[in-house]
């Protein structure tokens, strides 16, 4: 009975992670957000991947002290993530100065997952001036992070 019940639990997580991948990638192409490959080419503009912060335990405190900060929990082996992370690169460059967009490798900083309770990957949290003011699990589009961003800065939660 046991061993049912954790094979239909594994079988369900799997099955919800696909879904959630093929949505993120449906909803990427059909809004016209783009990755960064598509049309790449040399230019002078700034790396979408620059605009990250990529976080630890030593620099994550520092960096969500001030202002508004959205963290991406993620993981490199999950797939989900890896669509999250194309679209948290528009929207680091839709945000640029006026939030911080960073990255926890929840492998690397397992500690800092752990304080703030993560249990699913991706999970997102938006914090403003140390404090979470709303989080997000599984992969949401660009439209969704930057409507949550725009009315933290504007006051509204």
């Amino acid at each position: 009975m046991v061993k049912t019940s954790k094979t239909v639990a594994v079988a369900a997580i799997l099955a919800t992670i696909a879904v959630c991948a093929v949505l993120a990638a449906t909803n990427i192409y059909h809004t016209g957000q783009s990755n960064s490959a598509a049309g790449s080419g040399e230019n002078n503009q700034v790396s979408k991947d620059e605009l990250i912060i990529h976080l630890n335990t030593n620099n994550f405190n520092t960096t969500i002290a001030e202002g508004v900060t959205l963290v991406d929990f993620w993981a490199p082996w999950c797939g989900p993530c890896r669509v999250q992370g194309l679209i948290l690169k528009e929207v680091a460059e839709s945000v640029e100065g006026r939030a911080k967009i960073a990255k926890l490798n929840v492998d690397e900083a397992g500690s800092v997952a752990g304080r703030f309770g993560v249990q699913s990957i991706p999970t997102l949290v938006l914090f403003k001036d140390g404090n979470e003011v709303r989080r997000f699990v599984g992969v949401q589009n660009h439209n969704t992070l930057i409507e949550a961003i725009n009315k933290l800065k504007q006051g509204n939660q």
